[in-house]
């Protein structure tokens, strides 16, 4: 792709600079942002394949005429139009089939991200590539998509300029959409005194079920800690989390999995006990459901993207 492209319409010419091409070195690309910007944004109508790659940008596939294919390890994802696709940035994929169609490919440098307070929830939406649709996220799916198509007239209507600001205000706000209750395990914040007392209450306990994750407490112990009945614990924690006691308990016990997976060469059936699974066989069932992969298959993939680093 070239800065005067003639197979792209004129009103989705890059709007600064020259492109020169690809750079690409041992399966990693060096993504050519807009000079002095944290973003790339293409339209783009070719139909040509790229090989397997990785990057460290979050990118960004919404196919507009026509599916697009992205290829990774373990699954291939064939998105149909209009349908979004993010690949976790350090993420290898390549395209494979194209052969006509138009897609928006949205490129992010998203490091600046790590110094807020709830990345690691954020981060844990986009540990895999995430598919956004009309079914699998319903109640935003119509917003998030309107979102991407006002960045793409951000970017697009200036010549001389980019919004930056603007554009990623717009980006925030699909990620603030992707991370409310029925896609994360925040908290649902309170709206009166005593919706906030029952709050106060249940952050509380949140922190003290991180503490104690590998300890299997029970929703007896649980209930007792913030002074109510089982029953009535079960309806509010499932009111104020998003998901059942279990369930929650089972996220815990992932992400410090996930982090022992990541940080040391332990053996995984070493890892499945001390985070509080029952076996190896309970730790693999919970791990693929959850992040749709095996533990050993995430462990590999972490340690081939530090080999390349």
């Amino acid at each position: 792709m070239q800065f005067n492209d003639n197979s792209v319409p004129g009103k989705y010419q890059q709007p600064i600079g020259s492109f020169a091409g690809r750079i690409v070195s041992n399966d990693v690309e060096e993504v050519e942002l807009i000079p002095g910007s944290n973003m790339r944004i293409w339209y783009n109508n070719r139909s040509e394949d790229y090989p397997v790659h990785r990057h460290s940008c979050l990118e960004i596939t919404i196919p507009i005429e026509k599916s697009y294919t992205y290829i990774f390890d373990d699954r291939t994802i064939v998105l149909n139009e209009k349908e979004i696709l993010m690949v976790p940035p350090d993420m290898l994929h390549k395209i494979s089939g194209t052969k006509s169609g138009i897609r928006f490919i949205y490129l992010f440098n998203i490091d600046f991200l790590k110094g807020f307070f709830d990345y690691e929830e954020f981060k844990k939406i986009i540990s895999e590539p995430l598919v956004i649709t009309s079914e699998t996220h319903p109640d935003v799916y119509n917003l998030i998509f309107e979102r991407f198509m006002e960045i793409n007239d951000l970017y697009f209507f200036y010549s001389t300029t980019v919004k930056e600001i603007s554009i990623f205000s717009k980006l925030m706000d699909v990620f603030g959409m992707l991370m409310k209750k029925d896609y994360s395990e925040g908290l649902t914040a309170p709206h009166n005194d005593k919706q906030r007392e029952v709050y106060i209450k249940f952050r509380t306990l949140a922190e003290w079920l991180a503490v104690h994750s590998s300890e299997n407490v029970s929703m007896d112990e649980a209930a007792n800690h913030v002074g109510y009945s089982k029953f009535h614990f079960a309806r509010l924690f499932k009111e104020y989390t998003g998901m059942t006691f279990n369930d929650y308990q089972t996220t815990l016990k992932l992400k410090e999995v996930e982090r022992q997976l990541t940080d040391t060469d332990q053996q995984i059936s070493d890892i499945a006990m001390a985070c509080g699974f029952n076996n190896l066989t309970s730790l693999s069932r919970s791990f693929k459901k959850q992040y749709g992969c095996s533990p050993s298959q995430f462990r590999n993939r972490i340690r081939r993207s530090k080999k390349k680093a």
